[in-house]
């Protein structure tokens, strides 16, 4: 029994069992442990929703595109291009394109070909590396969604797992769309439609068989198949796609053979002569404006929200005033050029209009032209001395202070003694001093010794307190030539400011962006008008008033009044040896404000070369090209303000009607009581004064050429 028992325990353990067993162990062992990297690669796998919504800057980046407040494009910032196209805007040749070349297999397969994978791994084998994959469209999208472009095994484990997941989740014609729109075609272009713009020009619904075919071959390598770099290895590459589509049945072999050749003979040209390729430049319409644009975003999203988040925003920018803005300061500035050497300095400028109401900024050109070495923002990052233009502030508080416009000043020789410097003995542009001077008169005029001793009655530090408060944010110093704009600001600043008359004693912050969308068209942030009243209406009327005489019959009576048909108001400005030169204006809805000069060393303009003489048409051309649709507008008069017939030159009630009688406004209650003798004291001498009178009469109703040019003489001699 014991024998038998022995020889029946051996037969049990014969060797083919004994393997058999063995096989099984390790069939277990590698399931298990497959099992165990599958769970565990599983767990370490991404969500799936980016292909849910486009969602993810890490995922999807997309360039962020910059609106005008009519919905026009002005720019985008990206660093990746892409543009989103729906499946059903591609053409059936494009989609038929990648399946024959990418993935033939690609509506019967669930995420992965094993009849592919088999054949990749025999190349592999024999090469010893890897030298080919097996990725389906399923696959690529899985790895330029979530992975990186390594090539490793246990990379491709993790892409065939998230395919698999992928095809599970979504639909064929799903995954061939964010696919479509994922991939790289080269030259900072993503998806088929930033491509199609690209390469062609045209929208992707407009592609045809031959551009389709070389846009599908374009992924494989995208550099070394570029047209414009390697037009015969792309035409190589176009051919086998259109060999294989008619292998497939996708087209005929006829129909292959002419797309072979009608896409280079028709289509592409030469790199430099190329429309297409030129669209590798930012889009940008308003150069100055976007990259003020720019910077208020990266101060608040960052670089990847700015270059990569697909941004959508709108701004206050009007386009079309834009480029009449642009016209203008630019052949202002090119006619003030013209006789320069190549090499010299040239004369720069800046133009800045704003919506007085809304504070939006409406127009912004920061010089004469946005290259790389004239990138400065003259409107917002040059400050500079505003000259005469600045005397509104001082003439605003004048008016608080119970100064009326019929206040007179002595305009006459005076002396300052100034600590640890010498006597400061100020004049006025023409030489001259002129009396008795009326507040209109000498603003008007813009008569220098008359408003410094406004300025010593009112006090530097009230004034500087009514021009930070109306919106001049630059320091300012308090001292008496304050009022001549010895203190540097940007024009942006005195834009500001200068609304706050437009806007009835009302400041509105400047605001250049209306609202912020993400991608999925999200609302980020939306601003609204900030606004504060700074001054009262009726003074804000009175200033405008005195400002809508010195366009009339002051400073820039020949350069904007005889030009300008609707009402507006505004002040010149110039610096000593006529280093800058300003014109700030506004209308009842727009301000704008021109300055002209060297960027550097302070250099003159020219003698005579004021602001009424060359900033003063600038802002002319513009106004009335940029308004030229828009109804006249008057300025509106409050109810607290009151009228009366006033003699110039005396500021008392006028007897007569004569020349020198002009209707002047005051706050109620404020009239002078006296009337204008046949035996007036004052010492001004009438004569100049009629002289103007006359000549303006002639511009306004006779359009007259040579009193305007004997007008433009005489502003010469007084600013």
């Amino acid at each position: 029994m014991i024998k038998n028992y022995t020889r029946r325990a051996g037969y049990n353990f014969r060797w083919p069992e004994i393997i058999l067993f063995i096989l099984l162990f390790l069939i277990f062992i590698v399931l298990g442990t497959g099992v165990g990297l599958v769970a565990a690669n599983l767990k370490r796998l991404p969500s799936l929703a980016p292909i849910d919504g486009y969602t993810g800057v890490r995922y999807w980046e997309f360039p962020t595109k910059v609106y005008d407040s009519k919905g026009e494009l002005l720019a985008e910032f990206f660093e990746l291009k892409r543009e989103l196209a729906s499946l059903s805007q591609v053409p059936q040749h494009l989609v038929n394109a990648f399946i024959a070349i990418e993935d033939t297999d690609f509506y019967h397969h669930r995420g992965i070909s094993l009849r592919g994978i088999g054949r990749a791994l025999w190349v592999n084998l024999k090469a010893g590396r890897i030298e080919e994959g097996a990725s389906t469209i399923t696959q690529q999208l899985a790895k330029v969604l979530f992975l990186t472009s390594d090539k490793t095994y246990s990379r491709k484990f993790q892409e065939a797992l998230l395919a698999i997941q992928i095809e599970r989740k979504y639909t064929k014609e799903e995954i061939l769309e964010r696919y479509l729109n994922k991939i790289y075609f080269g030259h900072g272009t993503y998806g088929v439609g930033a491509a199609a713009n690209f390469y062609f020009g045209k929208k992707v619904a407009e592609l045809n068989l031959a551009e389709s075919a070389l846009l599908a071959g374009l992924p494989k390598a995208p550099n070394y198949f570029s047209p414009f770099l390697r037009p015969e290895a792309a035409k190589r590459r176009q051919a086998v796609v259109l060999t294989r589509m008619a292998a497939l049945g996708f087209i005929t072999p006829e129909e292959a053979k002419a797309a072979k050749h009608s896409l280079f003979r028709d289509t592409l040209k030469e790199p430099q002569d190329n429309p297409a390729f030129k669209r590798t430049i930012t889009i940008n319409k308003a150069p100055y404006f976007v990259e003020y644009i720019r910077q208020q975003l990266e101060d608040h999203y960052g670089d990847a929200a700015i270059y990569k988040g697909g941004l959508r925003i709108y701004t206050t920018l009007d386009l079309n005033i834009q480029r009449i803005a642009q016209h203008a300061l630019w052949e202002g500035l090119k006619e003030l050029n013209k006789d320069k050497k190549p090499g010299s300095p040239k004369i720069e400028g800046a133009l800045i209009a704003i919506e007085p109401a809304t504070g939006h900024i409406k127009a912004m050109v920061g010089g004469s032209g946005f290259i790389k070495k004239n990138q400065l923002n003259r409107v917002t990052q040059a400050k500079r001395q505003p000259g005469s233009a600045f005397k509104p502030f001082l003439y605003t508080a004048a008016i608080d202070a119970d100064f009326t416009p019929v206040s007179i000043l002595y305009d006459a020789p005076v002396s300052f003694k100034i600590s640890g410097a010498k006597t400061w003995e100020p004049t006025n542009y023409d030489g001259k001093f002129h009396g008795n001077v009326t507040l209109r008169m000498a603003l008007e005029k813009s008569i220098n010794v008359a408003s410094i001793k406004l300025m010593e009655k009112v006090g530097p530090n009230q004034v500087i307190k009514y021009a930070h408060a109306m919106g001049i944010e630059s320091p300012l110093t308090p001292n008496l030539s304050l009022t001549l704009g010895t203190s540097e600001v940007a024009p942006l600043e005195m834009a500001v400011a200068y609304s706050v008359f437009a806007n009835q004693g009302i400041k509105v912050e400047p605001m250049s962006i209306k609202f912020i969308e993400d991608q999925e068209g999200n609302l980020l942030e939306e601003n609204i008008p900030l606004e504060q009243e700074v001054l009262s209406k009726e003074t804000a009327y009175i200033m405008t008033s005195l400002m809508e005489g010195v366009v009339r019959r002051g400073t820039a009576a020949s350069s904007v009044g005889s030009k300008i048909n609707r009402p507006c108001a505004g002040k010149t400005g110039t610096t000593d040896n006529y280093v800058d030169a300003w014109f700030a204006g506004y209308t009842p809805n727009l301000t704008a404000v021109v300055w002209v000069g060297y960027d550097r060393d302070r250099k003159s303009l020219g003698r005579g070369q004021s602001g009424g003489i060359v900033a003063a048409p600038i802002w002319a051309d513009f106004m009335q090209e940029a308004l030229k649709d828009v109804p006249p507008y008057e300025f509106n008069a409050p109810r607290n303000v009151s009228f009366a017939a006033i003699d110039r030159e005396s500021g008392l009630l006028a007897t007569d009607k004569g020349n020198n009688v002009i209707r002047e406004v005051f706050m109620r209650g404020t009239e002078p009581a006296g009337y204008t003798g046949a035996a007036s004291t004052n010492e001004v001498d009438t004569a100049g004064n009629i002289e103007e009178e006359v000549l303006m009469e002639e511009i306004y109703k006779q359009k007259s050429v040579d009193a305007e040019q004997r007008m433009l003489e005489k502003l010469r001699m007084e600013e």
